[in-house]
């Protein structure tokens, strides 16, 4: 009898509701971060029917040396996903783990690096991007501290 209470209970119990995307909606507009030789430009549109969509490109002495096209969106179970096309390389696919108001992120342990794509907003100006995960069993991370594109870039 108690099994067929404690089963009973866990049927009634409604799934939790998947995370609304707009809480994304301060990762949209033109980030970039500035190096000695080049810089790393992100460019996200606001969120719009359940999709974010985003492009970066990495210049180093005045080429363009990889770019990538992002999009954030349900995947076919219906969970946030993070899906990246890096240049020369297959779509990744990175499941939603973690949403704060502030912070993200994706995570994917079976992919080769990264397995993990974090973005935390600092303030209005200021947006940390990180990958992180293991390669040949050696811990690593990359930091992408950008701040906004000044107006008209």
């Amino acid at each position: 009898m108690l099994a067929i209470l404690f089963v009973s209970a866990l049927a009634t119990t409604p799934p939790a509701p998947e995370p609304d995307i707009s809480r994304l909606a301060w990762m949209t507009g033109c980030w970039m971060q500035v190096r000695s030789n080049g810089r790393v430009d992100e460019q996200w549109m606001a969120p719009g029917g359940g999709v974010m969509l985003g492009m970066s490109r990495t210049l180093k002495d005045g080429k363009v040396r990889e770019f990538e096209f992002l999009r954030i969106a349900p995947g076919p179970d219906g969970r946030l996903a993070f899906n990246a096309k890096p240049s020369g390389q297959p779509e990744a696919v990175f499941p939603l783990k973690e949403i704060t108001d502030d912070s993200v992120v994706f995570e994917d342990p079976a992919h080769d690096f990264p397995q993990r794509i974090l973005y935390r907003r600092v303030d209005a100006r200021t947006l940390i991007g990180r990958i992180e995960g293991q390669i040949g069993g050696q811990v690593r991370s990359v930091d992408y501290p950008y701040i906004r594109c000044p107006a008209g870039n």
